[in-house]
């Protein structure tokens, strides 16, 4: 970490807007500050603002080759391979795996993918989330943050707003 404070493991979870943005505001906080920042998009593949954004900080990104609704990858994720360059190879102070929680509820892969990336995280801060973490990320877990829904204008039909939600 950037002042010596030892590295944390946190997950941003819950039914409600703002669990991949809070983890790109950490990012940019991060990469703000002077220090390495990167962010692994898993089951998500549309262009979206804060991928733009993030570029323009020098804050490195890998995208899920197949999206949201794509099948899963053949063999082992591609983006888990990446995860572990990066912590091997990076020296990163920060690493967002976001959408992680889709990735392994969708087969991509397994819990005890996600517990590898938190052992081999060294000095590096790890960022997860989405919706329903398994128990045993959230025992591992130092900071778990639940973004809860009260009202949503998606239940009225409104769609994803590029500048907004995307």
């Amino acid at each position: 970490m950037l002042d010596g404070a030892p590295a944390q493991v946190q997950i941003y979870t819950g039914d409600g807007k703002g669990k991949s943005t809070a983890a790109f505001g950490l990012a940019m906080r991060m990469a703000g500050c002077g220090g390495r920042a990167f962010v692994i998009q898993f089951r998500k593949a549309r262009d979206c603002g804060e991928r733009e954004s993030a570029q323009k900080l020098g804050i490195e990104l890998r995208l899920c080759p197949v999206g949201r609704a794509g099948e899963k990858c053949p063999g082992r994720c591609p983006l888990l391979i990446a995860a572990h360059n990066i912590l091997q190879n990076e020296r990163p102070d920060l690493l967002v795996l976001d959408e992680i929680m889709a990735a392994i509820r969708a087969g991509c892969l397994a819990e005890d993918d996600a517990l590898s990336l938190i052992d081999e995280a060294g000095g590096a801060e790890i960022v997860m989330t989405g919706r329903r973490p398994p128990e045993a990320l959230l025992r591992r877990a130092d900071l778990v943050t639940e973004m809860k829904k009260i009202k949503h204008y998606y239940d009225k039909g409104l769609p994803a707003r590029r500048g907004v939600e995307f």
